[in-house]
C-alpha cells in the first residue's frame, strides 16, 4: 500500500501582520499563491518518485521509534520491519500493526509497483530496485535476510521468523521480491530423460526413525524411496539434492580380459566368453544408487562378482569334455542364467539375458571331443530322423484312422439309415405281400380251375395232332420199307426233286458238288431190321 504525506501537511503558516485589512488580503493571496507555486514544485519534481515497468520501490522509515528493548533479546538488532515483528511490538505496545511498520525505524516489508507516489523525503528513503524475472527452464530460491538464525542441523527455514534459504522456491515468471529483505538466487531447473528416474535425497526434514537403511520415509531427512519420473524438474537445491540414474537395460562383453576362467571336474581350465544384459529394478532404484554406485560400480560390485562365482561352482561340476556337448552347453548356460538372475534380483538389479557365446576347452582335448561331438551329433542327427518319420508315420496312421473311423461312422450311419428304411419298407412290403397273397390265393383257385380246362382242351387237341401225324407216318413208313431203309429212300428223293434241275454234269471230281455223289459211292446201305410180330409200323 501507499504511504506517503498529503500536500496539507506540508503547508507553511506564516504569523499575522499588523496592516491595513484590504493590504493584508492581498499580501495572504499571494503569498498563498506563491506557496502553492513552490510547493507544487517542490513535490511534482523533488517529491514525486515514478515507479517504471518491472520496478518496485521500497520504503525505508528514517524517523520514528525503535525496537523495544525488552524484544531486543528474542529477535535481536533486526532492520526489517517484517510481519512476525510488527506482530510482537503491536503485542507489547499496544499499537495496530499498521502503526508499528509506519511509526518504527526499519526497511518496510511491503514492496510498490508500478506508478507514481508522493513519499515525505524527510520520513522515507526510497529505494528503487528491478522486480525479479525467474526465466524457462530456471527455479528462483529466496534467501531470507531478516529472522533468528537456522538451528543446527537445519538448512531451510521452515519458520516464518527464521533467516537464510526457504522451502518455497519462485516458479518461472514475474515475482515482487523485496530486494533488501530477500536474496533471489537462481537455479536451471533439472531436466530428467526417458528411461532415467531423479533419485531425491532430502537434505532437511524430521530425523529418520529407523536408522543404518539406505532409504528413509517420506519427508524423513535422507534418500527417498520414491523416485521422480521422466520430465522437467522445479526444485529448491537447498531443500533437496536430485541424481539422475539411468533405468534402461545395459549390455557387458565379458571378453578378452573380462572372460571368466575356472577350472573343470578334471583340473582342466575353461574360459567362457559371453553377454549380460541388465537393469536396476525400477522399486529399488534409490536403494541400489546408495548401497552399489554409478553403472561401473554395479558391475564390479553385483555383477561379475556373482557371475564369476556361479561359474565356478556350476563348471566345477561339469568335466571339460562335457562342455563342447550341444546339451551341456545349453544346461550351463540355463543355470548360469537362472542363478545369476536370482542372486542380483535379490540386491536390486534385474539380469534380463545372460548368454554364453563362447565355451572354450583346453586346446589339447579340444580336436579329440570335438570330433567325439560330431559323431555324437551324427548319431543324434540319425535319431532324430528315425524319430521325425516315426512321428510322419503315426501322423499318417492317425491321419488313415481317422479317415477310416470317418468313413466307418459314415457307414454306420448309412447301416442305421438303411436299417430304417429296410425296416420301413418290410412294414410296407408285408402288406403288401399279405394283400397281394390274398389276391394270389383267389387268382390261383381261378387258375387252378382254367387250367384244368385248358389241360382237357390240350389233351383232346394232342390226341387230334397225333392221329394226324401217324395217319402221315405210315404211308412214309411203307414206303421206306419198300426201298430196305431210310437213307436209300432218302437218296431216292434227292434224285427225284435234283434231276430235273441239272442241266450240265461236271467233269470235274473235286469240289462241294463232286462231294455229295463221293458220299453215294461210298455208302453202303445197311438192312432194315424185321419188323415186330404185331408191329403195324413205324411211329
Amino acid at each position: 500500500m501507499s504511504d506517503y504525506v498529503e500536500p496539507g501537511d506540508l503547508q507553511y503558516h506564516p504569523p499575522p501582520l499588523r496592516r491595513r485589512p484590504q493590504s493584508m488580503v492581498v499580501t495572504v493571496v499571494w503569498l498563498l499563491l506563491l506557496a502553492s507555486f513552490v510547493f507544487g514544485n517542490i513535490f511534482w519534481f523533488v517529491i514525486r518518485v515514478e515507479v517504471d515497468a518491472n520496478e518496485l520501490m521500497v520504503l525505508i522509515n528514517k524517523t520514528g521509534n525503535t525496537i523495544p528493548r525488552e524484544l531486543m533479546h528474542e529477535f535481536g538488532d533486526q532492520v526489517v520491519l517484517y510481519p512476525e515483528l510488527a506482530r510482537a511490538i503491536a503485542a507489547k505496545t499496544g499499537e495496530t500493526e499498521d502503526e508499528v511498520r509506519r511509526g518504527y525505524k526499519g526497511i518496510q516489508y511491503d514492496v510498490f509497483r508500478e506508478g507514481r507516489y508522493f513519499p515525505n523525503p524527510y520520513s522515507y528513503k526510497v529505494v528503487k530496485a528491478p522486480a525479479t524475472i525467474v526465466g524457462p527452464g530456471e527455479v528462483g530460491v529466496l534467501v531470507r535476510k531478516y529472522g533468528r538464525p537456522l538451528p543446527f542441523p537445519k538448512t531451510v527455514a521452515t519458520e516464518p521468523d527464521e533467516r537464510g534459504p526457504v522451502t518455497e522456491f519462485l516458479a518461472p515468471g514475474r515475482h515482487n521480491i523485496n530486494p533488501l529483505a530477500f536474496e533471489v538466487q537462481k537455479f536451471p531447473a533439472i531436466s530428467i530423460p526417458e528411461g532415467h528416474v531423479g533419485v531425491v535425497t532430502l537434505l532437511s526434514g524430521a530425523e529418520p526413525r529407523t536408522r543404518n537403511t539406505y532409504t528413509v520415509e517420506p519427508g524423513e531427512r535422507g534418500v527417498q524411496r520414491t523416485t521422480l519420473p521422466p520430465g522437467l524438474e522445479y526444485y529448491n537445491p537447498y531443500l533437496k539434492h536430485i541424481e539422475i540414474v539411468d533405468v534402461r537395460s545395459h549390455k557387458y562383453d565379458l571378453l578378452d580380459d573380462d572372460a571368466i576362467h575356472f577350472p573343470s571336474n578334471d583340473s582342466f581350465t575353461i574360459r567362457i566368453e559371453g553377454t549380460i544384459e541388465w537393469a536396476i529394478r525400477p522399486d529399488r532404484v534409490a536403494e541400489a544408487t546408495v548401497a552399489y554406485g554409478d553403472q561401473r560400480n554395479i558391475l564390479d560390485k553385483i555383477i561379475l562378482p556373482n557371475a564369476r562365482s556361479i561359474s565356478r561352482i556350476q563348471g566345477s561340476k561339469l568335466q571339460a569334455r562335457e562342455f563342447i556337448s550341444g546339451k551341456t552347453r545349453t544346461a550351463f548356460q540355463e543355470r548360469f542364467y537362472s542363478e545369476l538372475r536370482q542372486e542380483c534380483w535379490e540386491q536390486g538389479i534385474d539380469i534380463r539375458a545372460a548368454l554364453v557365446r563362447d565355451i572354450q576347452p583346453p586346446a589339447e582335448i579340444a580336436a579329440l571331443i570335438s570330433r567325439r561331438e560330431q559323431a555324437d551329433q551324427e548319431i543324434q542327427r540319425s535319431t532324430n530322423q528315425m524319430a521325425e518319420a516315426k512321428s510322419e508315420a503315426q501322423l499318417v496312421e492317425q491321419r488313415e484312422m481317422q479317415e477310416q473311423n470317418k468313413a466307418l461312422g459314415d457307414a454306420r450311419r448309412q447301416v442305421v439309415t438303411a436299417t430304417k428304411e429296410a425296416e420301413q419298407r418290410k412294414v410296407v412290403a408285408v402288406t403288401r405281400a399279405q394283400r397281394e397273397f390274398e389276391v394270389a390265393k383267389l387268382t390261383l383257385e381261378a387258375a387252378e380251375k382254367q387250367a384244368s380246362a385248358i389241360r382237357a382242351r390240350g389233351e383232346a387237341e394232342a390226341k387230334v395232332v397225333l392221329f394226324e401225324y401217324q395217319a402221315r407216318a405210315e404211308p412214309l413208313q411203307r414206303a421206306v420199307a419198300a426201298f430196305g431203309d431210310g437213307v436209300t429212300y432218302a437218296q431216292q428223293f434227292f434224285l427225284q426233286r435234283v434231276a430235273p434241275s441239272i442241266q450240265t454234269i461236271l467233269s470235274n471230281t473235286e469240289g462241294p458238288f463232286a462231294e455229295i455223289f463221293k458220299q453215294f459211292q461210298q455208302f453202303k446201305p445197311t438192312p432194315a431190321p424185321a419188323p415186330a410180330a404185331g408191329q403195324g409200323g413205324a411211329r
